[in-house]
């Protein structure tokens, strides 16, 4: 009894499903919605049919003189090809022989000249050359000539004024080679020590010392003492930087 229960009830849901899938009064149908058209996010494809390919034009260079070739484009004309390119008609007219400056075609290489007119590079140059330019041949430069190197011969040659400040003198001659006086010392036996200053003393050249104040120069040099230095029978010594002993002289 229990089994036939199941039976039933079994067929019953069966039935309700049935019932839902095929309704009474017809059959179902699916029906499919159309498919959304999607929007590309690239953007067509160039082709040679749409795309408008621009008048290639030469890149002029202002600083250059070489002249460029252009090739004729449709639609070009003499004017406009000057214009672009920075050149006048007449240069073009010039430049490619033109008869008839409105009959160009399409593909025709002109020469554009930049930096003034065109000259072909094969025709014969009608300047004459150059004269050439005489450049003097300098002269040797003379050099002066060398004194031979000799021994100096440094001596007093003569004490002037001595006892009287302002016109002590002492005449320090040269009769040799050429000697830096830079250190020598003119001395009496009192202690009285005159140094000479950077002084270069040329042969058969003389300097003198004076026991005075005043401005020295290369052929007279101060002392600047306020009282004489030398007497008179006074032996006055010329030593060298080394302290040696070059020359004497009794003061007057």
């Amino acid at each position: 009894m229990r089994g036939m229960t199941r039976i039933w009830a079994m067929l019953v849901v069966s039935a309700a499903v049935l019932l839902t899938i095929f309704p009474l009064g017809g059959c179902a149908r699916l029906s499919l919605a159309p498919t959304a058209t999607i929007a590309s996010t690239h953007p067509p494809a160039v082709t040679e049919e749409t795309m408008d390919v621009p008048t290639a034009l030469p890149v002029v260079s202002p600083t250059s003189a070489e002249p460029l070739l252009y090739i004729v484009q449709e639609g070009d004309t003499l004017g406009a090809i000057a214009q672009t390119c920075g050149v006048s008609v007449e240069g073009l007219i010039a430049a490619n022989d033109l008869v008839n400056p409105d009959a160009l075609a399409v593909g025709q290489t002109l020469v554009v000249p930049l930096g003034g007119s065109y000259t072909p590079t094969d025709a014969p140059s009608t300047e004459s050359p150059p004269e050439p330019v005489s450049t003097p041949t300098p002269l040797p430069t003379l050099l002066p000539t060398l004194t031979p190197s000799v021994p100096p011969l440094i001596e007093i040659g003569q004490v002037l004024g001595s006892g009287n400040v302002m016109a002590e003198v002492v005449v320090v001659r040269n009769r040799g080679g050429v000697v830096s006086l830079e250190g020598w010392t003119l001395a009496d036996a009192q202690g009285n020590i005159f140094y000479f200053p950077a002084l270069v003393l040329f042969t058969d050249a003389e300097v003198r010392v004076h026991s005075t104040a005043g401005s020295s120069t290369p052929r007279d040099l101060y002392w600047g003492r306020a009282n004489p230095a030398w007497n008179g029978g006074e032996l006055i010594t010329l030593r060298d930087v080394a302290g040696e002993v070059v020359d004497t002289y009794i003061a007057p």
